[in-house]
């Protein structure tokens, strides 16, 4: 039925539409015809006509393998084992082998590994000779199918069963690389690791920690540079490798070498936290990084990944209830996230919980953080590097398992770095004329978070959204003016109100605002106490295009209410551009500086009335000093105390 013909495997032409009855022998020929089929042998005095079995069409190929197997397999069988001679110097090596007590092999890992020194050396001869390379089909096929027969040898074999091709290749290269030893399992295998003791293993221990991270190979090159000089002992490669990779040592190294991020990996201890009793809106964790979409942008490339993002979760559920899209991972974003959150759960969390991000540990956010929590609740941050930050975690596998499966991902999240994520660079760059603009990336965002909250894990019975709905005897509710009052932010330190209005800066935005009357006139009797003098500043990251408050600070340090401040009014200079009443409004606060210094000075000329102190009695007064050269008769000196007295009333 099959059999070898020029180094092609074949099968008998006949069979196919007598036996198989795959097609008929009409359409057999028409195949031939058309060169559908190859046929390498005609039939005739005794011979049977054959064709290449890789040249016959797939879909009548995988009837064959269906009917009678893999014709490889069968084959080739037969053929590998033709190849195999025994080694008398591989099965003299094992026998002889000794272990570091100086007891030999078991007999049977002998055998074994006898058996695959000859399976290798088989592979070996077929690599090598081009003419048997081509009965497993040359090159690019022979490593498959040498791994199908191996594979197929009787059991008698005792060599090892790879999985794929990979692992078999780098077996054997390993094998031709280190001769019979490569073959000795490391459970066996001399390491002569017992001699890594005292000097010897501080020294290879030190080399290995340093941050400029040598290879074993290196660090046993080095040894063997002055292992001599030293007095020591020889040691091998792979003896050092396994006494690097023990618990004892590989705790040292991996904090010196990889970093304490590493280390709390593989290390770190952890705690179990009991979630029995939890319940929807029980602990709120923030977490805030880099959003991994790349949206269009006005620059040489037409796009970028500039976007931060702050996500507050459920814990107990893992949904998410507060969210914000920035450019900077700041206050006044975390603000935004939490206010949300606020308003989606319509309560307090009993646990509020966040990392040492500036943002989060500046005063104006604890002093949110202190009013957040509910009755007997409390807030605190995650100590760096501690894997104690459940938002941490949650919102890596919302990256992997969300945000990254958008075509315009970058999948280059800070702390989401796996071989998969890896963008198809080439794929966004040629359709960066449709990724989205910044403007569209709160709609995509929460469409993301519904497709987040609408999941569940793969344990759960039921989905975020549902795990979140669980009813609960803990809820403590926050009404309107709770929340009105919870969010505003007090700047740290009071700001002064100038000439020209009071800046403030918030987000990297500027602002400028000025305090109005009921009627919308410049409040010149507020200016004439506080230009220049300096307020607390109260404000809501959400308006502040409108107004901010303003609040005295007085000694006892009590911050005492004074006035709303608006969003200073900018005014247009050219006539065309001018609305309705705009330059009767503009002359009205141009006209404020006259009036203000008119103002003040008749508030002067009254002075001067009530005291009688002016420019003239200065100079008078200085030039009676003079003229008596500081010393002013005493009758004279009261007489002019008299007068100028007089003149005061």
């Amino acid at each position: 039925m099959f059999q070898f013909q020029q180094n092609t495997l074949c099968v008998v032409s006949s069979w196919l539409y007598e036996d198989a009855k795959l097609f008929s022998e009409g359409y057999y020929h028409k195949l031939v015809q058309r060169n559908q089929i190859k046929r390498l042998a005609t039939g005739g005095n005794g011979r049977k006509a054959l064709v290449a079995f890789d040249s016959i069409p797939d879909r009548f190929k995988k009837a064959i393998i269906e009917k009678v197997g893999d014709p490889y397999a069968t084959a080739k069988k037969i053929i590998f084992a033709d190849y195999m001679t025994w080694d008398h110097e591989a099965e003299s090596f094992f026998k002889s082998y000794l272990l570091d007590n100086g007891a030999h092999l078991p007999e049977e890992k002998q055998q074994e590994y006898t058996h695959q020194a000859i399976m290798f050396n088989t592979v070996k001869h077929i690599a090598t000779n081009v003419v048997v390379q081509k009965r497993f089909g040359g090159k690019r096929e022979m490593w498959d199918r040498m791994l199908t027969a191996i594979q197929n040898l009787p059991a008698t074999w005792l060599h090892t069963r790879y999985k794929n091709v990979i692992s078999f290749k780098r077996a054997f290269k390993k094998y031709e690389d280190d001769g019979y030893g490569a073959i000795v399992s490391g459970k066996w295998l001399n390491t002569n690791s017992s001699k890594i003791v005292d000097d010897v293993a501080d020294w290879i221990l030190a080399q290995y920690c340093l941050p400029i991270k040598y290879t074993i190979s290196e660090v046993a090159s080095l040894y063997n540079s002055i292992r001599e000089a030293k007095g020591w002992k020889t040691l091998t490669e792979r003896g050092i490798g396994e006494w690097l990779d023990k618990t004892e040592q590989k705790r040292i190294w991996m904090l010196a070498r990889d970093g304490k991020d590493e280390y709390m990996k593989t290390f770190g201890h952890t705690v179990t936290r009991n979630r029995s009793q939890w319940f929807p809106n029980a602990w709120w964790a923030i977490d805030g990084t880099k959003l991994d979409l790349v949206h269009f942008a006005n620059n040489k490339q037409k796009m970028a990944a500039e976007l931060k993002i702050n996500v507050v979760f459920d814990v107990h559920s893992e949904r998410i209830i507060g969210w914000d899209i920035a450019y900077s991972e700041n206050h006044a974003s975390h603000f935004r996230a939490i206010k949300r959150a606020v308003n989606e759960s319509g309560c307090r969390p009993f646990l509020f919980t966040y990392d040492k991000q500036s943002g989060h540990t500046s005063a104006r956010m604890q002093d949110l953080y202190d009013r957040l929590p509910a009755k007997g609740g409390a807030h605190y941050s995650h100590k760096v590097g501690r894997k104690s930050s459940p938002a941490e975690q949650i919102f890596n596998r919302l990256q992997q398992q969300v945000i990254s499966k958008m075509w315009f991902s970058d999948k280059q999240g800070i702390k989401v770095r796996t071989a998969t994520n890896k963008p198809n660079t080439d794929f966004i760059v040629e359709y960066k004329e449709a990724l989205p603009t910044v403007d569209e990336f709160n709609k995509i965002f929460q469409a993301l978070v519904n497709k987040w909250n609408a999941g569940k894990q793969e344990d759960w019975a039921i989905s975020r959204n549902e795990r979140y709905a669980e009813s609960t005897e803990h809820f403590q509710p926050i009404d309107m003016m709770d929340q009105l009052s919870l969010f505003w932010i007090d700047e740290t330190k009071p700001k002064k109100y100038y000439a020209h209005g009071l800046p403030l800066t918030v987000d990297g935005k500027d602002y400028l605002y000025e305090v109005y009357d009921a009627s919308g006139r410049i409040d010149v009797d507020f200016r004439r106490k506080w230009v220049n003098e300096k307020l607390i500043v109260r404000y809501d990251p959400e308006y502040l295009d409108d107004y901010v408050a303003l609040y005295e600070l007085t000694p006892s340090g009590e911050k005492r209410f004074v006035t709303y401040a608006q969003k200073k009014r900018a005014h247009e200079s050219i006539p065309v551009l001018m609305v309705e009443n705009s330059k009767a409004l503009l002359l009205e606060d141009i006209a404020i500086r006259d009036a203000e210094l008119k103002r003040d000075q008749e508030a002067y000329e009254r002075l001067i009335d009530r005291t009688g102190i002016n420019r003239e009695s200065l100079i008078e007064e200085q030039e009676l000093m003079i003229k008596f050269q500081g010393h002013l008769p005493k009758e004279q000196q009261m007489e002019a105390d008299r007068l100028s007295l007089n003149s005061k009333y």
